[in-house]
């Protein structure tokens, strides 16, 4: 009984340190996240975290693979297996993860295409682990479109990889943009655009 509930423990503070470093990554980037900042969100002590992680570098590459890629998936892949038409819920998620989100949220960018900016070039580690997470991305995105060939609701002469390619860059790219406009009325035009190439490769 001990051992489980000192497993739950260490389970459970290794989660509030992985969220607590994933919220100050997001809001400062890798390196001017401060450890100080995240011990102060958990309440917990330097030891705590060491414990669980060797380096602040170690508790970034668990980010991207603990916190980021599921977080990822749950928010772009996971739903659209609620509708029958995948290009349906490509679009919705679109609406609801960038067109309806906050500003304030939109501001920060997106937690993913942040990494791959400041960490892409200098570490091996993040570079390997990011392009795992969109590799993840797009193979999802595909699936899906694949499942929408099968049922008829896109054109089976339709490249599915190419169509999970254009939708994860404007998804990104969408980010990019607000985040640097500091305004996202121009979302209405990219939705419009994937809007119009979805209806090209939907049924005839």
């Amino acid at each position: 009984m001990k051992l489980k509930k000192r497993t739950r423990n260490l389970a459970e503070t290794r989660r509030a340190i992985l969220d607590a470093a994933f919220n100050e990554i997001h809001a400062h980037g890798f390196h001017a996240s401060s450890v100080d900042a995240i011990l102060e969100q958990t309440g917990l002590t330097k030891g705590a975290l060491f414990h669980q992680f060797a380096s602040k570098l170690q508790l970034g590459y668990a980010v991207v693979d603990e916190v980021l890629t599921p977080m990822t998936l749950a928010r772009w892949i996971e739903p659209l297996a609620a509708f029958e038409n995948p290009l349906e819920g490509i679009l919705h998620q679109m609406r609801t993860n960038i067109v309806d989100a906050p500003q304030a949220m939109l501001n920060l960018g997106c937690p993913l295409n942040n990494l791959i900016q400041e960490m892409a070039n200098s570490d091996r580690g993040f570079q390997r682990r990011l392009r795992q997470v969109i590799e993840a991305w797009l193979d999802g995105i595909e699936a899906h479109v694949k499942r929408g060939q099968q049922s008829g609701h896109v054109r089976r002469s339709v490249d599915a990889r190419e169509v999970a390619e254009y939708v994860v860059t404007l998804q990104e790219g969408a980010f990019s943009i607000v985040k640097g406009m500091r305004d996202k009325r121009v979302l209405v035009s990219l939705l419009k655009s994937m809007e119009a190439v979805f209806a090209g490769i939907g049924p005839v």
